[in-house]
């Protein structure tokens, strides 16, 4: 076995972190801020007592009240300001923690005109805002990451993510402008189109017209796939994913490890399989996670932080789980760094050599990459 690593010095490695929401990564502190300049109703502006409410922190709780812990976050983003500034303070968010690049998820509809089922303005706003366009929403969060890269040299790359319930309840045009929203801003720092929220109830199927037209465009593929439901409905799931979707990565993707020809065709063409060992969604525990099966298969799998904040279980907590579960070591931990690295969403080739430089320097093998 190659050498343990402690928390502390996960926490000074060089990380990169591609499946992370915005909207599950602002702290507390932030996010009291916020509401007090912003009016937003929030049940105590006490920050011990908010903490308790704000994180999900009891054991089984339900799809619906993991969901319900979003609309704070949401409520605070949903102005120009709010949505900045929670982007800037994420870039430095992950500076302090080591993490030199990322890519940032939101489902631009929540903070505009498709806001989400369990989200109710009257319960949140003492003065409603009027809507922010689509982008609008673009550019305010576009540029709070720009002001947080200049100032700390992360990098940062944006995912936006069609809810899975937008066809039923906001119709095909809902999903017509959020493909064209990545087209527009696909230039500018968005990377990818995801697919998120209630697997449980919405199937990939209806969405394999949209993202066969981000063929030709720099714009990949990255749904939700695979993350709830008996295993059967999972892999069937993964499987549209592959190939209706045609996805270049897969979030969650839980018993992937139970299909051979499916983690053969992860390996073949490079498609990425993004886990959150610390993930409080039932069925995505570390014991259902199978890594070491998925690294036999040269799955490139990768560590993630998902919802560090809401979840409270930072990208190095994760890191510190899988380590300590399957005693793996200094090896594994550079082979999983190397598999994210290979697989991320760069802009263009000189932002990948960038970022592979910064890595090579704080200690990632060469002969790793690719």
């Amino acid at each position: 076995m190659s050498a343990v690593l402690t928390h502390d010095e996960i926490y000074r490695l060089p990380k990169i972190d591609l499946h992370r929401h915005l909207d599950g990564a602002v702290r507390p502190e932030l996010l009291l801020r916020l509401a007090k300049e912003l009016g937003i109703k929030l049940p105590t502006y006490d920050l011990e007592e908010l903490v308790k409410l704000y994180q999900i922190t009891e054991p089984g709780m339900s799809i619906d009240q993991i969901f319900q812990r979003f609309a704070w976050p949401i409520a605070v983003m949903r102005t120009p300001y709010g949505l900045f500034t929670a982007a800037y303070e994420q870039v430095l968010d992950m500076a302090r923690e080591n993490i030199i690049y990322s890519e940032v998820q939101l489902a631009p509809g929540y903070h505009s005109i498709y806001t989400a089922p369990w989200y109710s303005a009257e319960m949140y706003e003492q003065n409603l805002f009027p809507p922010m366009t689509l982008d609008q929403v673009a550019e305010a969060v576009l540029a709070g990451f720009d002001q947080g890269m200049k100032e700390t040299g992360v990098v940062v790359n944006t995912n936006f993510c069609i809810p899975r319930e937008s066809l039923d309840v906001w119709g095909p045009d809902s999903v017509e402008n959020y493909l064209n929203l990545c087209f527009r801003f696909q230039t500018d720092g968005v990377v990818a189109m995801g697919l998120a929220c209630d697997e449980y109830k919405y199937s990939p199927d209806p969405y394999i017209e949209y993202f066969r037209r981000l063929k030709g465009s720099r714009i990949r593929g990255n749904p939700h796939g695979g993350e709830m439901g008996p295993d059967q409905q999972r892999l069937q799931n993964i499987m549209t994913c592959f190939f209706g979707l045609g996805a270049h990565g897969i979030t969650h993707a839980l018993p992937i490890h139970q299909n051979k020809f499916l983690m053969y065709m992860a390996s073949k063409t490079n498609v990425r399989i993004e886990r959150t060992p610390l993930s409080p969604v039932p069925g995505c525990s570390l014991a259902d996670g199978h890594l070491d099966v998925l690294l036999k298969y040269k799955v490139p799998v990768v560590i993630t932080s998902d919802d560090p904040v809401l979840m409270q279980a930072s990208l190095t907590d994760n890191w510190v789980a899988v380590l300590n579960y399957h005693q793996f070591g200094e090896e594994q931990f550079w082979q999983m760094t190397a598999n994210a690295v290979n697989t991320a969403f760069y802009r263009d080739q000189a932002q990948k050599t960038l970022v592979q430089d910064m890595f090579v320097k704080q200690g990632l093998s060469p002969s790793l990459l690719k």
